[in-house]
């Protein structure tokens, strides 16, 4: 069986709407499109974030991005009228960075989300707000090696991976995740854009807000592919991005259920306003992009 797993604090069960995003960049959106510089095998992380780019050398890309949600879920809050599980609005802001220097690579995606009184803090009188981190350190090993050795075929490189998930949240569950990854991250050489998948060991520790323990997981399987695919449509360029996680069971909760699988997909369609509407030509400093879905 499949379930969502919980990433950033919030159960995704249906498509969010997401506000404009505005992206602070160096060489990722140009000329009014996206560029080559957004290449076969970009070597930056996996998830959340549409901007990410790679290649030889130093590069960095940095994203802001608003995100509203009206509907979604969590564990254990319901709605009071009804007993059924309650529609959660949230406002989210998140700052996503990643950067390439060298053989050395990094992504780091923080998101600070504030929950409608659906989901209240448990001091009372606001909703719950949550801190979730994501941290992906890497090194290339054709970098490393100073060779080929690590592409062959469609792949492009391999990426050694270490890194971690770090939440807190101020709701009566109260989950404080603490998630290592390790693992290698395959980069597939595509036309433009990225595709990568992550195979990390998985080890999970959290705080289960019910019964007020701690949870010690059993160490599992994490599958991580993410991608970034650009396209054109007449006029207007655009950008296919998004990211799933799949885990393998990961032994009992702190009700002492056995787990199971979990999964989740978020994918997003990017438009390059600047151009299309304002017939800006970019230069590579700023950006305005609206998120589709």
């Amino acid at each position: 069986m499949f379930k969502c797993i919980e990433v950033k604090g919030v159960l995704v069960t249906r498509w969010m709407l997401a506000g404009v995003l505005l992206a602070a960049s160096g060489g990722v959106w140009a000329q009014g499109r996206l560029t080559d510089g957004m290449h076969a095998g970009a070597e930056m992380p996996e998830q959340a974030g549409s901007m990410r780019q790679s290649q030889g050398g130093s590069h960095g890309t940095a994203v802001l991005a608003y995100w509203y949600g009206a509907n979604y879920h969590t564990p254990f809050v319901v709605d009071e009228t009804t007993g059924k599980t309650a529609d959660i609005a949230r406002n989210s802001v998140e700052f996503t960075h990643s950067a390439q220097w060298g053989l050395l690579s990094n992504f780091t995606d923080v998101t600070v989300s504030q929950s409608s009184m659906a989901e209240p803090a448990a001091s009372g009188g606001t909703g719950a707000t949550e801190i979730y981190a994501i941290l992906r350190p890497g090194v290339s090993l054709n970098a490393a090696t100073r060779s080929s050795a690590f592409r062959a075929g469609p792949v492009r490189d391999v990426v050694f991976e270490t890194g971690a998930n770090l939440e807190t949240k101020n709701s009566f569950y109260a989950p404080a995740e603490r998630t290592l990854y390790i693992g290698p991250k395959v980069v597939f050489a595509v036309p433009r854009g990225f595709v990568n998948v992550g195979l990390h060991y998985r080890k999970e520790w959290n705080h289960e807000g019910v019964l007020g323990k701690a949870e010690n997981y059993d160490a599992n399987l994490n599958v991580e592919p993410a991608w970034l695919l650009p396209f054109a449509v007449g006029k207007a360029h655009l950008a296919y991005s998004g990211f799933a996680e799949y885990n393998t069971a990961k032994g009992r909760d702190s009700f002492g259920t056995e787990t199971k699988p979990e999964f989740l997909l978020r994918s997003s369609i990017s438009v390059d306003v600047g151009s299309l509407m304002l017939g800006r030509s970019h230069d590579g400093s700023e950006r305005g992009i609206l998120v589709l879905a």
